[in-house]
């Protein structure tokens, strides 16, 4: 497989062309690139590998949580090439993006934080239970109810680190995403159906 895959929910967001043995070549990009800035990245990123877009056998692009707009421009460009190449997508969900980065597999949790006030949770192993999808939490809530001591890996804004720091977390370290990216893009189902943004609000 040759595939395009894109992370613009993330923090720090990533453009990349991987095929089954690793990672030919990437770009970090900003959660507010423009459209025609990420079609620059991307025919950079393709010249690097080698590949042009007829090269292309897949495409796969995380569907949030992230910002509106970001996941927007993001499933609009990987629809399109998915559309216009006559090739499968998939898209991916960020928590399952951090939990293939954890360095802590088995029992972890994933938190994400949005609005100040607000941050998502997903547990994995035996905190699947509390929270088998992810879910959006008030910060009270988290307070609440996210069990002490936890293992987690993911994003939080600094405020949110401080408000969380009684129930003693412990944080993970997340591997660098070339190391786990063909191994999970492998293992994703891709289908010729438009990949929708995901972003975990009601209404």
């Amino acid at each position: 497989m040759r595939i395009l895959f894109l992370d613009i929910a993330s923090h720090t967001g990533l453009l990349a062309c991987v095929q089954d043995d690793g990672v030919c070549s990437s770009r970090v990009i900003d959660q507010r690139i423009r459209d025609h800035e990420l079609v620059m990245l991307a025919e950079e990123s393709l010249a690097e590998a080698g590949w042009q877009y007829r090269d292309l056998t897949h495409v796969a692009c995380v569907t949030g949580p992230g910002g509106f707009t970001s996941l927007r421009v993001g499933a609009a460009f990987i629809n399109t090439l998915a559309d216009q190449l006559k090739i499968p997508v998939a898209g991916i969900h960020l928590s399952d993006l951090c939990a293939a980065r954890s360095a802590a597999k088995g029992d972890f949790l994933w938190l994400h934080s949005t609005k100040a006030q607000e941050l998502f949770v997903r547990g994995f192993g035996s905190f699947a239970p509390l929270w088998s999808a992810p879910i959006l939490l008030t910060l009270s809530d988290a307070v609440r109810h996210v069990p002490a001591g936890a293992p987690w890996v993911g994003e939080l804004l600094p405020a949110q680190r401080d408000a969380l720091v009684s129930l003693h977390l412990q944080e993970t370290a997340m591997l660098p995403v070339s190391d786990i990216l063909p191994a999970l893009l492998k293992h994703q189902s891709f289908h010729l159906v438009p990949i929708q943004p995901w972003y975990g609000r009601n209404g």
